[in-house]
């Protein structure tokens, strides 16, 4: 399943479960959905109060947002210069509030402006043939050199395979001669014109679901050493390695290492 067909999934089985009484909050269930398939994400959550629920989110798409009955806004940047209720209302009181700063992106746009200063279109191409991919028909795609290409549609119409599963690999492995798995794939031509290939995708940024930006500029491992220099550590005999939230013995085995405890709901009929 693609990211925004298991979020559909997850949400379908609430539903089904016909709860009531029950606050569901969501972390940005739009991440991934094509505005067509946003109805239906608003369709579920109507259901849900509906049902007599709450629903509260964590968004940003102005579709969801126009489709709220109550919003919050906080900023009016991020960090230290964050944290500030600056709007808050029904989509309506938020239009009228001059401090909202989501509030001119809820009009209805009259339409696409080009920006200024476009580049125009190379004659270099990345050009890829593939074999079927999943349910995707056989493709034959373009990618000019030196622009921003954007791979769009609706969930599940093969955008991962194309890209995540296909283009990035075989690109990375004629590159960087690596030997990660392919989509299939019949002949790819342009390769001559790039010297890298860097592939972000959905994976947690380290070994587990647990790391975050600390884990990635190596912040842990200075902290580790840290508590590993003190005296009582060294009376006891404890590496560095003790002291990761990875590792039994050092961490709160009661949460293990999560920081909080889960406690799953099975909502019976």
């Amino acid at each position: 399943l693609s990211t925004g067909e298991r979020q559909r999934v997850q949400l379908a089985r609430s539903v089904r479960n016909r709860t009531t009484g029950v606050l569901y909050v969501l972390d940005e269930p739009s991440i991934g959905l094509h505005p067509a398939n946003l109805k239906g994400l608003t369709g579920v959550m109507d259901d849900l109060v509906a049902d007599g629920n709450s629903v509260v989110l964590v968004d940003h798409d102005t579709q969801v947002l126009s489709h709220s009955d109550w919003i919050i806004e906080l900023g009016p940047d991020a960090g230290a210069k964050g944290g500030t209720v600056i709007a808050e209302g029904t989509v309506g009181q938020l239009k009228e509030n001059p401090a909202s700063r989501i509030a001119p992106y809820l009009e209805p746009q009259s339409g696409n402006e080009t920006p200024a200063g476009r580049p125009t279109v190379t004659h270099e191409w990345i050009r890829m043939r593939t074999s079927a991919i999943h349910t995707v028909q056989p493709l034959e795609v373009c990618f000019p050199k030196g622009l921003l290409s954007v791979v769009t549609g609706v969930s599940g119409s093969g955008k991962s395979s194309l890209v995540t599963d296909t283009i990035a690999p075989a690109l990375t492995n004629a590159v960087h001669r690596s030997k990660r798995m392919v989509g299939p794939y019949r002949k790819i031509e342009g390769i001559d014109q790039i010297d890298k290939v860097i592939d972000i995708d959905q994976s947690p940024i380290g070994r587990t679901p647990r790391s975050n930006p600390a884990t990635y500029i190596g912040l842990w491992d200075d902290i580790r050493a840290l508590y590993a220099s003190t005296s009582e550590a060294k009376a006891r005999g404890y590496a560095p390695g003790r002291f990761s939230f990875n590792v039994s013995g050092g961490r709160c085995e009661a949460c293990k290492g999560d920081g909080q405890i889960k406690i799953e709901m099975h909502f019976l009929p």
